[in-house]
């Protein structure tokens, strides 16, 4: 067999190319093309203007593969008529550098080859192999180009001849579907953080200083003495031996230390409040002592309180003639009962 033509288009520049790294592009793409056949001589056809479309996927580092249709129409060398050829084919291309602006391929494949002529038709094996190279444009688009030669199978025994050899020269795009996947970003270096310095630890705090109770105040009266021992609904005769003079509200001077120890304790014993209670022997009117009581409770209430004792600590009370501690029917019980209790609250 022999090639009427083969155009001079296999030479491909790949010096001075300068690629500009990418991450792949592994998208889907479509590649229209248009394509010029230079027929084999065997065929007794001119050569022609065909077209043709591939839908391609990138599978690897350097390897698309692509399902392509093609087509081409040519006139008969002598009368009138055409030569029809229709190709479906698998092809896959190896590409030396996918990731660069500029890169050059290799291209071998497999199909069917449809012819049609005048009166026959038939379907025979089609193989192709070639180089081409592809040109970036966009992120979307590539330019590509290739010449190939087509090996065709013709069953028919057209034109006295079962095979035929033909060039084919193709240009056109190459256009990605979708958008590019980007490439993931290198992770950012771990800094670990410097270790905190170790905290000073704070001086311990002072211990806080412990109270000590107050001493127990040094008493010398037995009333005192039971007053400061006494609990809460304990009652204290704080004016026992000392009392009242009859009819009289007025504290007897023999009364002042025993009152003064008093308000020793009152202001030892904090915690404690007291009624101060007044009562009478049964001489006068009921009335009366009642009123006397009173003011006897009110005496030494104002001298603790003229002693620093807290009002709010104190309360006065009086119950005249009706709570006799001893018989009035004699002058000593009479004495006894003209009287001062406190009650502790």
């Amino acid at each position: 067999m022999r090639i009427k033509t083969l155009p001079v288009l296999v030479t491909l520049a790949l010096a001075g190319t300068a690629l500009q790294a990418q991450a792949m592009d592994d998208r889907l793409y479509v590649a229209p093309t248009v394509n010029y056949t230079f027929s084999d001589n065997d065929r007794q056809a001119d050569d022609g203007w065909g077209g043709g479309v591939a839908l391609g996927k990138p599978i690897t580092e350097h390897l698309n593969m692509e399902l392509g249709l093609t087509g081409s129409s040519l006139d008969f060398n002598t009368g009138s008529g055409k030569y029809d050829l229709w190709g479906l084919g698998v092809d896959a291309l190896y590409l030396l550098n996918r990731d660069a602006d500029f890169t050059p391929y290799g291209v071998v494949g497999i199909g069917a080859l449809y012819t049609d002529i005048p009166g026959k038709h038939d379907t025979g094996l089609m193989g192709n192999i070639g180089v081409g190279i592809l040109k970036r444009l966009t992120d979307n688009i590539s330019l590509r180009a290739d010449a190939r030669y087509r090996m065709d199978g013709n069953a028919t025994n057209a034109f006295g001849a079962n095979d035929f050899g033909d060039a084919i020269v193709s240009v056109g795009l190459n256009i990605a579907l979708g958008q590019k996947a980007q490439p993931a970003p290198k992770p950012e270096p771990v800094v670990e953080p410097a270790p905190a310095p170790m905290p000073t630890p704070a001086p311990a705090p002072a211990p806080e200083p412990v109270a000590q109770p107050e001493p127990a105040p040094m008493l010398k009266t037995p009333q005192a003495m039971q007053l400061e021992q006494a609990k809460s609904g304990d009652s204290v005769v704080i004016l026992e031996g000392v009392n009242f003079e009859f009819d009289s509200a007025r504290l007897r001077p023999d009364a002042i230390p025993i009152l003064d120890e008093a308000v020793t304790v009152l202001k030892h014993r904090k915690d404690i409040s007291v009624d101060v209670v007044g009562h009478t022997d049964s001489i006068g009117t009921k009335k009366y002592n009642q009123g006397l009581s009173e003011r006897r409770a009110k005496s030494v209430y104002d001298y603790f309180v003229s002693k620093g004792i807290a009002a709010d600590r104190l309360a006065t009370k009086g119950y005249g003639e009706t709570k006799p501690a001893y018989s009035n029917a004699t002058r000593e019980g009479r004495a006894k009962n003209r009287r001062v209790e406190l009650v502790v609250k």
